[in-house]
């Protein structure tokens, strides 16, 4: 609607200036215009710029993940890092239990992404969003056709994983590859496998946890 009015103003401006005959009048009346229709330009700008007449609502969504790797008795979340600083991540996963591909999850200029440990055996992604909503209809019909409603402010998405599994980036789970694949005829690790097993027809939640345990340790020592 602000376009609209600014088009108007500056309509009214035009005749203002150039078929009103008294000249007091056509003054009056083509400075009010001219400066309608600078508010109405201060107005879309603010509106563009600064979000004026919105206020920053936050949502949450959580939903449940599943591991990348369904072979496994424990869960893997799986994760690269992205851009040259590193600190933000593309992570892997799948979004249902009988996903055949698994979600590649990226996160963009407003979003950023976290690992949070938590009690449990299941995971889930937390994505909590702040975002632009108009502060009542009036804003909303003023700004509305901007499309700027429910513009995303920030975004961060929270990976929550239980002690049953384990966050590995790309190079570590290539190095856990490397070092497992070494320890094939080994005969502790022949061993351990064997009783994680045993544990796992009984107890998975506790092979889980052992096993993850386990390929941390792996990790940290090689």
């Amino acid at each position: 609607m602000i376009i609209i009015l600014f088009i108007l103003f500056v309509i009214l401006a035009f005749l203002s200036l150039m078929l009103i005959k008294n000249r007091p009048v056509r003054v009056v009346s083509t400075l009010v215009s001219f400066a309608l229709v600078a508010l109405s330009i201060v107005l879309i700008v603010a509106n563009a710029h600064d979000h004026y007449g919105m206020d920053v609502k936050t949502k949450t969504a959580k939903v449940q993940i599943y591991s990348a790797q369904d072979q496994n008795t424990y869960g893997v979340l799986a994760y690269q890092p992205v851009g040259t600083s590193g600190r933000e991540k593309a992570f892997v996963y799948k979004a249902k239990s009988d996903a055949k591909k698994t979600t590649v999850a990226k996160p963009d200029l407003k979003t950023s992404t976290q690992i949070q440990n938590v009690d449990g055996n299941q995971a889930f992604q937390v994505t909590t969003t702040k975002e632009y909503v108009y502060k009542n209809d009036f804003y909303k019909f003023l700004f509305g056709w901007a499309g700027n409603n429910h513009d995303v402010k920030s975004k961060v998405v929270t990976y929550q994983v239980p002690a049953t599994w384990i966050a590995l980036s790309a190079q570590d789970g290539a190095k856990l590859k490397a070092v497992l694949s070494a320890k094939v005829s080994d005969p502790d690790f022949i061993s351990w496998m064997k009783q994680n097993k045993e544990t796992a027809a009984t107890d998975p939640d506790q092979a889980a946890r052992d096993a993850v345990s386990y390929y941390k340790n792996i990790l940290s020592n090689s």
